[in-house]
């Protein structure tokens, strides 16, 4: 008899988001996401650094039926992004993560500090001290807490991964700049699996690296170019239940997948449709249709990644794709793998 095993396929399930610059349900250049307990959404927009858009709105919260909830943190201006920046605010924000009590942290690579949210107070603390020393940091980008709330910050300039605790104490931390095992050049994203290892998206070097939770480096896989795992610049990554791995290819415009041994397994590149918040938006305006209406091949050329920057999983077998400059979040459905069994 013979077993056979499925390939793993995913199925496209719609889209969240549109352009919003200020409060509401929409997004301004977003580039991080993650997930509370009952699978409320946190994503992070960037904004512009356009005068006309200020203030903006920075983390909106959400469900993955399209309710919003709230947001929260403002964009400031260049002038005003300095050590005197209002608590609160941030210039370039790059990352987002919760720890086990629900409170939001955001990394800002202008300011070089952390702001922490508490749920339903708003802003409550922040820290940092820009350098190159242990517990300093030069352009903070990925955060991943692990279950004791150890904080993992990706201190891109330093080329290395530090470790915190919640309220910014230096604990530990891990790499230099190269190519080599366990070097990094200009890392960005991080993520921390459910036995608490944790993968890197090693940005320059084209590649993800694995280490275990106190930075003893395990595997690594990736090259630059556009064939199958290979990467142009990946900056975020997520590992599901069953130990598979998601990389936002970022400048190849695609998330390619890999089993837990870094062998590629397969590559999405967009399904998009005009989201329910976008609808909103574009019905309103009679212009805008007839607009629409008249742009041949529209559907077609949004439906693909542009600009896909993170991404995250839950325990349901959703993947939530974010993407740049399209101000939205793709979600997609892991298909269960099918054994098929036969007589030789």
């Amino acid at each position: 008899m013979v077993t056979q095993l499925a390939p793993i396929t995913f199925q496209y399930s719609h889209t969240i988001g549109r352009q919003e610059v200020r409060s509401g349900n929409g997004f301004f250049n977003p580039v991080a996401i993650t997930r509370d307990p009952q699978n409320r959404l946190y994503v992070l927009s960037r904004g512009t650094e356009t005068p006309a858009f200020f203030p903006c709105k920075r983390v909106t919260v959400f469900t993955a039926d399209e309710e919003f909830i709230e947001d929260y943190g403002q964009k400031i201006p260049p002038e005003e992004a300095d050590a005197s920046a209002p608590n609160g605010s941030f210039m370039w924000p790059s990352s987002v993560a919760l720890d086990s009590q629900g409170n939001t942290y955001v990394s800002d690579e202008w300011l070089n500090r952390i702001s922490v949210y508490k749920p339903g107070q708003g802003w409550a603390d922040m820290w940092g001290t820009v350098g190159s020393a242990d517990g300093e940091i030069d352009r903070p980008s990925g955060l991943a807490f692990d279950k004791d709330d150890n904080l993992y910050l990706v201190d891109s300039r330093n080329h290395r991964v530090q470790v915190f605790t919640g309220d910014g104490q230096f604990r530990f931390n891990w790499g230099e700049k190269g190519s080599g095992e366990g070097q990094f050049n200009m890392p960005w994203g991080i993520e921390i699996d459910a036995k608490g290892d944790v993968y890197v998206a090693d940005w320059r070097n084209d590649r993800i690296q694995k280490f275990a939770p106190d930075g003893r480096f395990l595997m690594q896989f990736g090259s630059t170019g556009a064939g199958e795992g290979q990467f142009n610049r990946p900056t975020g990554v997520a590992v599901d239940q069953d130990g598979d791995i998601y990389v936002t290819d970022y400048k190849n415009d695609r998330l390619q997948v890999f089993n837990a041994d870094g062998e590629y397994i397969t590559h999405l590149t967009g399904e998009a449709t005009l989201s329910s918040w976008g609808r909103e938006r574009v019905l309103i305006d009679p212009i805008t249709v007839k607009g629409r209406m008249a742009a041949q091949g529209l559907e077609e050329r949004e439906k693909v990644f542009q600009g896909p920057i993170a991404v995250e999983v839950d325990d349901e077998g959703r993947i939530y794709v974010v993407e740049v400059p399209r101000h939205r979040v793709q979600i997609f459905r892991k298909q269960s793998s099918i054994y098929q069994g036969g007589l030789l």
